[in-house]
């Protein structure tokens, strides 16, 4: 089976597109089938990557998210992939609908249900109270929805550190020893720099400080100074190891994307901030359900307010403690198996 994966990361829009669909690329390579991404060229992005993980990849220089280079077509007439997977806010059904005839089925990633869709199958792994009324009139009514964290795309190492965790018993020693903050893999609105003001004016002693940045983070050496200035802290840059840091930490800071259904899986609880428009909706959502600390949107947020709300997890270990059971009930890791499944089915 082969199944070509159409997305883009860049510094302006962050890496989650790409990084959600690596993760489902992984999982169908071990099932035998031929994976290749399409990809613009664009300041930021992971094509090198995506490369250095062995798969097939097509790029171009183009504005333009919808354009279908020579290179992109000619894959298509002579490959006639099984599956398209599309990942992307800036396409659509028209985009889609012009593959149609040169593809076997095309399954769609989105989160925003903003836009029509000419899909055969949908997935939208956010948590929202009413998903089924998302996507009508968006899709053909013979599309299949997968929705909500039950689909999660996680990495096969959150569910073997999650079983772990259980049998441990870690997470039921509720206490803050361990920070985690993220914010992704280019944090374009520099957030990281606002929590780190915020944790070093904080007396919390022995507390360990982990502090998560991907390669396109254009304020990496500047984060990396400050970390090497605070006894405690420690700096990671692109880590292949983010299950174990969360496994160890007891509390994270960090945005409202992808991440958040790893740190659901592992029973981490978050204080969250939105940095996108697309994140606050289920950024909230998921607080309302108990299993994280919203406090609002980028840029509005003080490193004040921050060090108030990490004050409060660490004064009240019960608080931590619910909002890792919460968390452990909505993800349980198992998503891209079942995708997997779905996908060899058709």
């Amino acid at each position: 089976m082969k199944v070509l994966f159409r997305a883009d990361a860049s510094v302006a829009t962050g890496t989650g597109h790409v990084v959600r669909c690596l993760t489902l690329a992984q999982r169908l390579a071990q099932a035998g089938m031929a994976i290749t991404f399409a990809c613009r060229h664009l300041p930021g992005d992971m094509n090198r990557w995506i490369a250095e993980q062995g798969f097939a990849l097509l790029t171009w220089e183009d504005n333009d998210p919808a354009a279908s280079p020579p290179r992109l077509l000619q894959y298509l007439r002579q490959t006639r992939p099984d599956w398209v997977v599309v990942d992307h806010y800036q396409l659509d059904a028209a985009w889609e609908g012009s593959l149609r005839d040169g593809v076997g089925k095309i399954l769609v990633i989105d989160d925003l249900a903003d836009r029509p869709h000419h899909c055969d199958v949908l997935l939208d792994q956010n948590y929202f109270t009413r998903p089924q009324d998302r996507y009508q009139g968006l899709i053909p009514p013979t599309a299949q929805c997968l929705l909500g964290p039950r689909f999660a795309l996680l990495r096969p190492e959150f569910s073997a550190t999650r079983a772990e965790l259980l049998a441990s018993g870690r997470r039921q020693q509720a206490a803050l020893k361990r920070i985690q903050v993220c914010f992704g893999g280019s944090d374009p609105t520099g957030e990281t720099l606002n929590v780190l003001e915020a944790l070093s004016g904080l007396s919390l002693p022995g507390c360990i400080v982990d502090v998560i940045v991907g390669a396109s983070n254009p304020a990496r050496e500047d984060i990396e100074a400050r970390c090497q200035n605070q006894p405690g802290w420690h700096f990671h840059c692109q880590t292949p190891h983010m299950a174990r840091l969360m496994a160890e930490a007891d509390l994270a800071i960090g945005a409202g994307g992808t991440t958040t259904w790893e740190r659901l899986c592992l029973g981490l609880p978050a204080i969250v901030i939105a940095v996108a428009d697309n994140q606050r909706q289920i950024s909230q959502e998921v607080a309302d359900a108990g299993a994280q600390l919203y406090l609002g949107t980028t840029g509005t947020i003080s490193p004040e307010q921050i060090a108030q709300t990490v004050l409060t997890f660490a004064r009240n270990p019960a608080l931590l403690k619910s909002y890792t059971d919460n968390g452990l009930r909505l993800v349980d890791g198992g998503g891209t198996h079942r995708i997997l499944e779905i996908l060899t089915s058709y």
